[in-house]
C-alpha cells in the first residue's frame, strides 16, 4: 500500500516546514524574516547585483523576490543603486550589515542542531544527495 507520508515530497515539505518555523522564531527577535534573510545573505555574497541576478541565484520567481525586495527596502535593509542603463544594484544598508552577522549565527545554529544526530560523513552524504536530488527535480521542470 502507498504510504504517503513515507514520500520525498511529503517529508521534505515537512522538512522544510519546521526548519522555516525554527528560522521564524530565530529571526523575529533581529526583525526579519527568512525570505528576507535569504535574500540579505545571498545580496551580501555579491553586492551590487540585479534584481535579476539574485532570482537566477535563488532560483524563485521574480515577483515573490520582487515583494521581498520591496519590503525589505521599506523597512531600511535594502538600497538600489544605478548601474549602467536602467538597471538597480541591491547593497545593503548598514542597519543590514550590522544585524546580518547574528542573523547568520542563528541560522548555521539552527542547521547544527538539525543535524546533530548525524556523523560528518552522514551530514556530507546527505546534503550531497539533496543536493543532487534538487538539481534532478530541477533539470525536468
Amino acid at each position: 500500500m502507498f504510504e504517503h507520508k513515507e514520500t520525498l515530497g511529503y517529508l521534505t515539505a515537512q522538512l522544510a516546514r519546521l526548519g522555516a518555523n525554527r528560522l521564524r522564531e530565530g529571526l523575529t527577535p533581529l526583525g526579519l524574516l527568512p525570505a528576507q534573510f535569504t535574500a540579505l545573505a545571498e545580496i551580501a555574497t555579491a553586492e551590487g547585483m540585479t534584481q535579476k541576478e539574485l532570482v537566477q541565484r535563488l532560483g524563485l520567481e521574480q515577483p515573490g523576490v520582487a515583494r521581498t525586495l520591496g519590503g525589505l527596502e521599506a523597512l531600511g535593509w535594502l538600497e538600489r543603486r544605478s548601474l549602467a542603463g536602467r538597471s538597480q544594484g541591491l547593497h545593503l544598508t548598514e542597519r543590514a550589515r550590522s544585524v546580518l552577522p547574528r542573523a547568520l549565527e542563528i541560522a548555521a545554529s539552527l542547521d547544527r542542531a538539525a543535524l546533530a544526530s548525524l556523523s560528518r560523513t552522514e551530514r556530507a552524504q546527505l546534503l550531497d544527495q539533496l543536493g543532487q536530488l534538487a538539481h534532478a527535480v530541477e533539470d525536468e521542470a
